[in-house]
């Protein structure tokens, strides 16, 4: 399994997807060499010539293999960065065992696991955010919901363990939807929660990328305007600019005190155009999707945590504003499904020509996986039209 032993490496990325890639460049942009172990053997960071050791879970999610191949891991006092959901339960579950041959930082105790479910969360922040309107357990009937919170609403499953409605959300804008949800999903109300839709365009939509030291103390913080989702509305970051927001960083800064947080994190607002506030969507307990793009941005929140876990001195950087994030098949992909018209996109992409971009999969430093990922997708694509003919 260890076939290239190195002694030089200093970290090993927990590596899932885009995530993990933009881990791996942030790295390695500030001179620290480093390994990876991959989701999955067909996953995009395999690709990558930056990591000196590659390893990939055989079995999808499998803590005890995951947990052979770290203790089995040919070097010690390694720090561990985890770039996935399932990534930071697995070191929480294993922290007293893990702790005695790598360092790592997540939130304490077992703040992640209550992060991660919905009503929980919402529950935690309540008195350090501004939330949008939120039920936590749902009524048994449609007209008692009514009662409690105004249509549209988003009903949001308690986390991807008790996701029993088959989707990441489901959006509810008239009485014949919510009628179909409650006959469809009258058993599963336990694990859902409710909150109200905040009307607006995609531009609303804020992230605040962040680190936290030991003392819950914000150090870095990027923030970044979403300009489209993929899936459109409801989904992940696929085109976005980056642009300094204080008053959100001002929020992440007192949630973070408020939890005694500790590591890095996403956090998403939504701001209502009713009464001009931020609201708060959700935090994320680990390195958000566009963490290179923090980097590109002189905000390195890998390197952030990487310092965090060693008790080393972190320097916060000036953000660089103005600056364009990418991610091209999954947008025109959503900008379609979304029927927005050609000419439309194409303005759009191209009043922003000029800008500096940072692409999900594309680095000049590391170029590969930009043509794996190409590859990968096209067929897909092709795929998908000899469906559609036959």
């Amino acid at each position: 399994m260890f076939s290239k032993v190195s002694l030089d490496s200093q970290a090993i990325i927990l590596a899932a997807g885009p995530n993990g890639l933009g881990a791996i460049r942030s790295l390695n942009l500030e001179g620290i060499s480093l390994d990876v172990i991959a989701a999955t053997p067909d996953d995009v960071v395999l690709s990558s010539r930056l990591p000196i050791r590659k390893v990939a879970l055989q079995k999808n999610k499998n803590e005890q293999e995951l947990l052979s191949i770290l203790l089995n891991w040919p070097k010690s006092n390694l720090v561990l960065i985890p770039t996935s959901d399932w990534y930071v339960n697995f070191l929480s579950k294993n922290q007293q065992i893990l702790t005695e041959k790598f360092s790592f930082v997540i939130p304490n105790g077992d703040l992640s696991y209550q992060l991660i479910d919905k009503q929980k969360e919402v529950e935690l922040v309540k008195n350090l955010v501004t939330l949008p309107k939120s039920l936590l357990i749902l009524p048994d009937s449609a007209e008692q919901l009514l009662a409690n919170i105004s249509l549209p609403i988003i009903i949001k499953p308690r986390s991807n363990e008790m996701n029993y409605i088959g989707q990441k959300n489901i959006q509810i804008y008239n009485d014949i939807e919510l009628d179909s949800f409650y006959q469809t999903f009258a058993d599963k109300l336990q694990y859902c929660i409710a909150q109200e839709i905040i009307v607006g365009d995609d531009a609303n939509l804020w992230v605040c990328n962040c680190t936290f030291d030991l003392k819950g103390k914000l150090i870095n913080a990027f923030t970044f305007q979403r300009l489209q989702l993929t899936p459109p509305h409801f989904g992940v970051t696929s085109y976005a600019i980056s642009r300094p927001n204080p008053e959100i960083i001002e929020q992440v800064a007192k949630l973070g005190q408020g939890l005694n947080y500790v590591g890095p994190a996403m956090v998403e607002f939504k701001l209502d155009d009713r009464d001009g506030q931020y609201k708060y969507i959700e935090i994320n307990p680990r390195l958000g999707l566009c963490n290179y793009f923090d980097t590109s941005c002189g905000k390195n929140n890998v390197y952030a945590s990487f310092c965090v876990a060693k008790s080393l001195p972190f320097t916060e950087k000036e953000q660089i504003n103005q600056r364009m994030f990418l991610s091209l098949y999954e947008d025109l992909f959503s900008r379609h499904k979304d029927k927005q018209d050609s000419l439309s996109i194409f303005k759009t992409y191209f009043s922003n020509l000029l800008k500096s971009h940072t692409f999900i999969y594309f680095s000049w430093c590391d170029p590969k996986p930009a043509f794996y990922m190409f590859t990968k997708q096209f067929k897909a694509t092709i795929t998908s039209l000899k469906r559609k003919i036959t």
